[in-house]
């Protein structure tokens, strides 16, 4: 992957491709009638992009000669094609989200000071949670000084234990929407375990860094850094 690429050293095709991409996938033949370009001139593109290490190309079917591509970003690259395109951000959104039970409405706040002890620059903060939660943490608000949630996504709470369910239909394209626009830190620590895994899967998926918060053996809350399926030790210093 070549580093150090400006968006003046792409054509408006290019950067018209990586823009798109940027916000999801494309069948080949989906992409040439919203690019309204012929073939060969999108095959030319493509293999730039390609070579370059920005996009990939998965064939999704072929007969005889013919095949049937699916478009998409590198996921190593995501960070550089923002970049290019002039979406990079210097503050982080934190991607959260909390409970009913007992003090489960908190995680955003415990997570976000143990994340701004470690000097990330939080700016947004987004959350998943569930009806009931929301308003538990609404009536808590005022009395007990609760950060300010800038945005939230309100699921019934059996649709974070359901593959099937409307939240995991939803849940990447929301993320990825907020990717255009921000740095994203994703906490894998509230609501249900397909929750976690499936954020820990889009953290991979687009090189995303993802925190857990736990307790220690003194009973003291830390943030451990996850990746790849597997807890990477206690967050550091952000640089």
């Amino acid at each position: 992957m070549k580093k150090n690429l400006i968006k003046k050293d792409f054509p408006e095709t290019q950067i018209k491709i990586l823009r798109l991409l940027f916000k999801r996938e494309y069948q080949q033949k989906e992409l040439q009638r919203k690019l309204k370009t012929t073939g060969s001139n999108l095959h030319y593109h493509l293999n730039r992009l390609e070579d370059l290490g920005l996009i990939q190309r998965i064939t999704l079917q072929q007969v005889g000669n013919v095949k049937i591509n699916n478009i998409l970003l590198n996921s190593t690259a995501r960070q550089q094609v923002r970049q290019i395109l002039g979406y990079e951000i210097k503050n982080f959104t934190l991607i959260t989200g909390y409970g009913v039970l007992k003090e489960g409405y908190k995680v955003p706040d415990r997570v976000f000071k143990l994340l701004k002890e470690k000097r990330y620059p939080i700016s947004k903060i987004i959350c998943f949670t569930s009806p009931d939660a929301e308003a538990k943490r609404k009536e808590k608000q005022e009395s007990e000084k609760l950060i300010e949630i800038h945005k939230t996504f309100s699921y019934n709470y059996e649709d974070y234990r359901n593959l099937g369910s409307k939240f995991f239909k939803e849940v990447e394209s929301i993320i990825s929407k907020e990717m255009k626009n921000a740095d994203i830190i994703l906490d894998l620590t509230p609501l249900s375990k397909l929750y976690t895994l499936k954020l820990l899967e889009l953290s991979n998926k687009y090189l995303i860094p993802s925190v857990y918060c736990a307790m220690d053996e003194k009973k003291n809350y830390r943030l451990y850094s996850l990746s790849k399926m597997k807890i990477e030790g206690e967050i550091k210093l952000f640089d």
